[in-house]
């Protein structure tokens, strides 16, 4: 696809500023050239009354730049002296050349970052801005060290591959499935996501043949099945050894709820604050929120009233940041908290200076008497019997979302009813006598064995209150042949025990005196995972779907335990 701008937009945008002052709904439509040639189809919105040149706020976006959150997030930039630009990405909307995700994003920031910069309207100060994608398009810029890239704000963004997206530690996240749908074109499918019925499409073996049904252009389908390991493919988009060149400040911002990216946005913010040189420029932000919610937060979460304070003003956050490092404006944001964590259970905010807020650690072994699971600051001194559940995957344990919307801000966190299944596997603790705030990275020490030679393990802790509520506080998944690495998969050996290390995702919780701790167990998560159909090798063309016998062993021998960050008090004993 040729640009209509490749006549030097120039001219253009010089007529068109004094409209765009005069009517802050205008903005003009330009080209941003690349280094290979191709343009990148841009709006860029003025501000109706400051002095230019003004600094620019960048976005990029996959989902249409004319889209951006209704327009709404422009004019406010506008309104506040800003210039914003929303870029098409590389072959999506009007953009030139080929949409294939991820790949391109680095050096078309980098290069959009540097000729915005060089634009006469421009101070040469150019932050970012983005949620999901557009939070990964800046760190694939960051990672291409702009000149002119001052600050960024990061809100939950990807980049932890294959421990997070799309693959987390070998477990496929099945919505990429509905998300290479809605891009599979130049525009965004906004009303053919309706065309099929997704509880089936979801359900199609072998998995690649949700590619043929939705004929999506390019090669990103492809991608997902065709590197199903931490290869090649996926080391190249990770910046370990990247993060100590990226001197830029960055507040980080992201949702406990956050199905996506939670994993990406603290891996990003670990890395900035262990290697940056902007190390002391590091700002974390997490709250009780979903995935799109981190961008608009509110005081409820899928019919959990969590408090009038959880809903932040996230415009004003982000304005603060910006016109502290891209106009100078002395606002006090040097001297705030670096670290802002929501603490689940107290329905608060905490502030620190550092992540985690963990002094020390706990460990709840898991016991099970014939009739009870249970979770004791001890393990059996002698064997104790193992449990075991029949996982049939062709009745898996439920995610419980509209499939056909995808309504991700509405995933229920009231487990209770998952937790009756007779192939979830429950463990709960005595009453806590007293506060107990978790704050870090949990992982469950799994001690497993399975009759088939793969199978998956979806691990949640929960926070069971005296009204009996079982409210999810945060959760973890492998698939078995990954326990040892995400480059080299291993089957298991059928009836063999096997130690796994099942990381749970980041979490501030505390439990209060009369509730009670809880640890679940089973081997599916559908539709937002796709479905372990136990057998070894790759996912992309399992057809036949064959019942397994999992179990999880306890006692001296095998002492199965969740290792607990804590910040302050103490489990009760048992």
């Amino acid at each position: 696809m040729k640009s209509e701008f490749r006549t030097t937009p120039h001219d253009r945008i010089v007529d068109a500023i004094s409209t765009a002052r005069a009517n802050p709904t205008s903005m003009v439509e330009v080209g941003i050239p690349m280094r290979d040639g191709v343009e990148l189809a841009a709006d860029v919105y003025f501000p109706v009354e400051t002095a230019m040149p003004a600094p620019v706020i960048l976005t990029m976006t996959p989902y249409d730049k004319d889209g951006i959150r209704g327009r709404g997030e422009a004019t406010f930039y506008q309104e506040n002296g800003y210039i914003f630009v929303a870029v098409d990405c590389r072959g999506r909307g009007k953009s030139e050349g080929e949409w294939r995700a991820f790949i391109n994003d680095g050096p078309d920031g980098h290069d959009a970052v540097e000729w915005l910069a060089k634009q006469p309207w421009c101070t040469g100060k150019v932050g970012t801005t983005g949620l999901s994608y557009g939070g990964w398009f800046q760190w694939a810029t960051a990672a291409e060290l702009p000149e002119h890239l001052v600050a960024m704000v990061s809100t939950s963004a990807a980049g932890r591959w294959m421990r997070e997206i799309p693959y987390t530690d070998g477990c496929f996240q099945l919505y990429f499935g509905w998300w290479v749908f809605m891009v599979r074109r130049r525009i965004i499918e906004r009303y053919g996501l309706g065309r099929y019925d997704w509880e089936e499409v979801l359900r199609l073996l072998p998995l690649e043949k949700i590619g043929t049904l939705i004929n999506p252009t390019g090669e990103t389908w492809r991608d997902l099945m065709d590197h199903d390991t931490l290869d090649d493919f996926w080391k190249s988009m990770l910046y370990e050894d990247t993060y100590d060149k990226m001197n830029y400040p960055c507040l980080h911002v992201t949702g406990w709820y956050d199905l996506e990216d939670l994993l990406g946005a603290f891996h990003h913010y670990e890395w900035m604050v262990k290697e940056s040189p902007a190390k002391a420029d590091q700002y974390l932000i997490a709250g009780p929120w979903s995935h799109g919610g981190s961008r608009n937060p509110h005081h409820s979460y899928a019919g959990v009233y969590l408090g009038e304070a959880a809903a932040v003003e996230m415009d004003h956050v982000h304005l603060r940041w910006f016109d502290y490092w891209l106009k100078g404006i002395d606002n006090g944001i040097k001297d705030e908290s670096r670290v802002k964590l929501w603490r689940g259970g107290a329905n608060e905010w905490v502030e620190s200076d550092h992540w985690p807020l963990a002094e020390s650690e706990a460990s709840l072994y898991l016991r099970f008497d014939g009739e009870e699971g249970t979770l004791s600051l001890t393990p059996d001194e002698a064997p104790c019997e193992s449990q075991s559940y029949r996982y049939d995957p062709l009745d898996p344990v439920l995610t419980r979302i509209n499939i056909n919307n995808y309504t991700v801000d509405e995933v229920p966190i009231v487990m209770n009813d998952v937790e009756e299944r007779a192939d979830v596997l429950v463990y709960t603790s005595p009453e806590m006598t007293e506060e107990v705030e978790v704050s870090g990275w949990a992982h469950l020490e799994l001690f497993a064995s399975s009759d088939c030679n793969d199978t998956e393990w979806h691990v949640k802790l929960t926070d069971v209150g005296p009204d009996g509520r079982s409210i999810k506080v945060c959760q973890g998944c492998m698939r078995a042949s990954y326990r040892n690495s995400n480059e080299s998969l291993e089957p298991l050996v059928p009836g063999e025990v096997t130690r796994f290390n099942v990381e749970l995702w980041p979490v501030d919780h505390v439990f209060l005196p009369g509730h009670r701790a809880r640890v679940t167990i089973t081997s599916s998560d559908f539709p937002w995972f796709a479905r372990s159909l136990n057998q070894f090798g790759s996912l992309k063309n399992q057809s036949e779907p064959k019942p397994a016998i999992n179990t999880v062993h306890h006692g001296a021998l095998h002492a199965t335990r969740i290792v607990l960050p804590i910040r302050h008090g103490e489990f009760p004993g048992a």
